[in-house]
């Protein structure tokens, strides 16, 4: 028996007709990078966040990638992770340059073991990255 992790359908079918809709009109404009959506994007999530700015990229490892450089990590340093995640976790740390340092899962929620963290924690520790999912 196989268990999906995600139901993508059920997700999809829940907005389909907006995401469409969207969709259409981003293509109609032929302004779907930097265009007027990405803008809007942005400074709605930013005031959602509290935020003055906020910047769209174009997938979670652009995220990773531009919040470690944003902290300063880079060569040399350790980033404590989660094994159980997707590989852009991992690659994101290693593209700035630092060492992903794998804390194991707790059996009971699959998420990074905190009671594990802080015996994985060296001087060159920069950062803590959790994973949820």
């Amino acid at each position: 028996m196989q268990i999906p992790m995600v139901d993508l359908k059920a997700q999809l079918q829940a907005i389909r007709e907006d995401l469409d809709r969207e969709l259409a009109k981003s293509l109609d404009e032929t302004r779907f990078i930097l265009g007027p959506n990405v803008q809007a994007l942005e400074e709605e999530f930013a005031a959602y966040c509290g935020s003055r700015y906020a910047v769209g990229v174009a997938s979670g490892t652009d995220a990773l990638h531009l919040a470690l450089k944003a902290a300063g990590i880079g060569p040399g340093d350790e980033v404590i992770t989660s094994p159980f995640t997707f590989i852009a976790t991992a690659e994101a740390i290693a593209y700035v340059g630092a060492t992903p340092v794998f804390v194991d899962v707790d059996p009971q929620t699959y998420n990074i073991d905190t009671s594990r963290i802080e015996a994985a924690i060296t001087a060159k520790t920069k950062a803590l990255l959790p994973v949820h999912l």
